[in-house]
């Protein structure tokens, strides 16, 4: 199938502060031998909910000192709070493989991320889902046919990982490797594309000014299309919660302005806290 063109467009957002990224910590999925376990990347959102699901049931026993009465439901699950004005959460974001070109794309690190600031939250709930055993998501009743769940395993900050720094190092490109949801349906129309992407940019936080280009396809060969049908009306694509299955999703690449670096992780769009709208640097030849 021939790749269809790319539209571009640039976008502007004012800010005076230098780029800070996200608090972040990764585990490794490891089996009960202490092996690598790996996950179609397709059906990632399977472990962002496995795991977000573990850190809720986790902080509902257990919460932090002086945390409001609905913080595992606003906070870890995600739920927002009609009484919140800026809603923060936690993002559950498995990270596929990638870094060379013939890379296998399974999951076989999941990464925990806060808003900035929130690195003391992050570190609690990193420490009580340290050592975990994944369970089935009641959304997701039955992924490990066959086989048996994978245990979350920390990786050091100090350990030197080629896949994390892809999704984490600064840049002043990057690229989708999973499809980013946006706010809506475009109608297939391009100026409704354009609006609704820079809705999600600001939604996601994104402040600095930075140019941008979309299209169905990814730049990394190994990611899926972002289209939930093959021609013969087949279902394509990564797999998504149900609830944002009739927005227009695209592939995007963004260019940040004056050649600033800015650091990941980057996850932008309505699924950007489960895996969606993921963003990497280049692959290495």
């Amino acid at each position: 199938m021939a790749k269809e063109a790319s539209v571009y467009d640039e976008v502007f957002y004012a800010s005076v502060e230098r780029p800070i990224g996200r608090p972040h910590c990764v585990f490794q999925l490891r089996d009960s031998s202490g092996e690598l376990f790996r996950y179609p990347h397709r059906k990632l959102i399977h472990i962002a909910g496995m795991v977000r699901h573990l850190a809720v049931d986790l902080m509902e026993k257990d919460p932090p000192r002086d945390v409001p009465a609905e913080w595992a439901k606003t906070y870890v699950a995600g739920h927002p709070n009609a009484d919140i004005e800026h809603h923060r959460q936690l993002s559950y974001l498995p990270l596929p493989s990638i870094g060379h070109v013939h890379a296998d794309p399974g999951v076989r690190r999941v990464m925990l991320a806060a808003p900035v600031g929130d690195d003391t939250l992050l570190d609690y709930v990193a420490r009580r889902l340290a050592g975990q055993v994944l369970k089935p998501d009641p959304e997701y009743p039955n992924p490990f046919v066959g086989g048996e769940p994978p245990m979350l395993i920390p990786l050091s900050q100090r350990v030197r990982d080629g896949v994390v720094s892809a999704y984490t190092k600064g840049a002043n490109v990057w690229h989708s490797f999973t499809p980013v949801i946006l706010p809506g349906h475009d109608d297939y129309k391009p100026g409704k594309t354009r609006a609704l992407i820079e809705r999600a940019l600001r939604q996601s936080g994104i402040e600095q000014p930075c140019e941008f280009e979309y299209s169905t396809f990814s730049r990394f060969p190994k990611s899926y299309s972002a289209q939930k049908y093959d021609k013969h009306k087949r279902p394509q694509g990564y797999f998504r919660p149900s609830y944002l299955n009739s927005q227009t999703a695209v592939h995007l690449t963004l260019r940040f302005k004056d050649n600033v670096k800015v650091p990941g992780p980057l996850a932008i769009g309505a699924g950007r806290h489960c895996g969606l709208g993921l963003f990497a640097t280049e692959q290495r030849a």
